[in-house]
């Protein structure tokens, strides 16, 4: 019999506290809440005691002292700004997918020049995040066993990882930002298992990305970012509406607009433009997988993109859709184990960096 760890009381209540504070705009009298804060607590509390140096106070930031004039995020797209430009892995893969002529070799072949994605992918298919009974240990054998379509998806996602350094810390801390993608996306791939509707590999995808567009708005409007995250934290307002107050648009715009304007699927587009819109979001699986998922990953507390606290849910909303307070709890011991193969997962492919 495993002996259960008791997480001593000290965290307990510091996680408590934590968790208030984040969820001061919902109605925990709510079932649904009442129960994400309680698992929240749960997870909080453990990891505080296992990552003291992740829970860190904020740098201080002023109130803007100015008005912004709003911003066409139309515009901003066609701009010059300095936006990243994609990594030539992910080039090639789009045309091979995109040729007829190729096949699943030639996929492999593109994807095995690029060793630390072959690292990583080889790590995620023999992970619980696939559960594969053999160990697979070519990028060839994995194209075959999970399949042209589910890998390049799953490839083109996390090529996008490597994209985003030199960001002030202080406003989006990349391993924060990632930990969280991260979390969203191994969420909803596994409310799609339960649930059997959607990809996978595309909610992965999906949770993975959802968040693209707060270091985007960062890189191209650097001074109205820390004006909406001031904004954010003085006034604990939630952050897409303090950048839609600043801005004109929130990051999730701005992220759909990327994503759309990089070719990307609709399926993907739809899920990162609507992740804080549930009406929306709820003609899409993977966009209504990726919305949950946000929201439950934020209550773990799992890194974050800056943006902590917790909108309310409606509750008819989420049981509607299965998620009732029983089944969150039995989400809950079962995407445990696979957020931290994830996790460590993310740590070796950081180090390889």
């Amino acid at each position: 019999m495993t002996e259960q760890i008791t997480t001593p009381d000290e965290f307990i209540h510091k996680a408590t506290a934590l968790m208030e504070d984040r969820f001061i705009h919902t109605d925990r009298e709510q079932p649904v809440i009442a129960t994400l804060f309680e698992l929240g607590v749960k997870h909080v509390a453990e990891d505080i005691m296992a990552n003291p140096e992740l829970y860190k106070p904020h740098a201080e930031l002023p109130m803007p002292t100015k008005r912004f004039e709003k911003v066409d995020p139309i515009s901003l797209m066609r701009t010059e700004v300095k936006l990243p430009s994609l990594p030539q892995v992910f080039i090639e893969m789009r045309r091979v997918i995109n040729d007829p002529a190729s096949s699943a070799s030639d996929l492999a072949k593109v994807i095995s020049r690029d060793t630390a994605l072959s690292a990583f992918l080889l790590r995620m298919v023999n992970s619980a995040f696939y559960n594969f009974p053999a160990q697979i240990d070519t990028i060839s054998r994995a194209v075959a066993v999970v399949g042209t379509n589910q890998l390049s998806t799953l490839a083109m996602g996390t090529s996008i990882m490597d994209m985003f350094k030199g960001l002030p810390a202080d406003i989006i801390d990349l391993e924060l930002f990632w930990r969280h993608s991260f979390a969203c996306g191994i969420i909803a791939s596994q409310l799609s298992k339960t649930f059997k509707q959607g990809t996978p590999e595309k909610c992965f995808v999906a949770g993975l990305l959802h968040d693209i567009g707060r270091p985007v708005l960062l890189i191209a409007l650097p001074e109205q970012t820390i004006a909406a995250t001031a904004i954010s934290r003085h006034k604990k307002a939630l952050m897409f509406k303090a950048e839609q107050a600043v801005t004109g648009f929130n990051h999730s715009e701005l992220g759909g607009m990327l994503l759309r304007k990089w070719n990307l699927p609709f399926s993907l587009v739809n899920a990162v433009l609507n992740h804080h819109n549930p009406a929306k979001a709820s003609k899409s699986p993977e966009a209504l997988y990726v919305y949950f998922a946000n929201i439950i990953a934020k209550t773990m507390g799992v890194g974050g993109s800056g943006d902590f606290f917790i909108r309310n849910v409606n509750n008819e909303r989420w049981e509607k859709h299965g998620l009732t307070p029983d089944k969150l709890r039995k989400l809950d011991t079962e995407i445990t184990p696979l957020l931290h193969d994830a996790f460590a997962i993310l740590k070796n492919t950081a180090a390889q960096r």
